[in-house]
């Protein structure tokens, strides 16, 4: 393995590249040819990151981002060689909870609200009963 690394000049044009690769892809496909030059372009985008040592000599070097295709690639390449590849990158699962179902309402902690759990709308405060008297402070489990 060659000690040698991309420089940050070397890994913007790699990028560049890979982004301009994805976007003609898209031109010459009929499917989207209703798109124009700019639509793609805000479409289909490119980071470029610190480069970090991958397998072999390949180096990740950035991400191309394609909204159309709705997938995101990681940029690899190989300075000796001038090689740059795609890999496709699996997006991270988002996890949310999904809200009791045995009470009508849940705490939002996030949002920091009650809601409703058939609507998703906001609620006023389920534990509060009636409003407080005057001079007396607000209890969550006031009657």
């Amino acid at each position: 393995m060659n000690d040698s690394y991309p420089t940050l000049e070397e890994s913007v044009l790699v990028v560049v590249k890979a982004v301009a690769a994805r976007r003609a892809r898209h031109r010459a496909d009929p499917t989207y040819a209703m798109l124009t030059v700019s639509a793609i372009a805000e479409r289909v985008t490119g980071i470029t990151l610190p480069p970090r040592q991958g397998r072999e000599d390949w180096w990740l070097v950035g991400r191309v981002l394609d909204e159309i295709d709705d997938v995101d690639f990681s940029v690899w390449y190989i300075p000796e060689s001038r090689r740059i590849g795609l890999s496709r990158r699996e997006r991270p699962v988002l996890v949310t909870s999904k809200p009791p179902f045995d009470n009508p309402y849940y705490y939002d902690g996030l949002r920091r609200k009650w809601i409703d759990a058939a609507t998703g709308e906001v609620v006023a405060d389920p534990n509060v009963t009636s409003a407080p008297r005057s001079g007396q402070q607000p209890t969550a489990n006031s009657q």
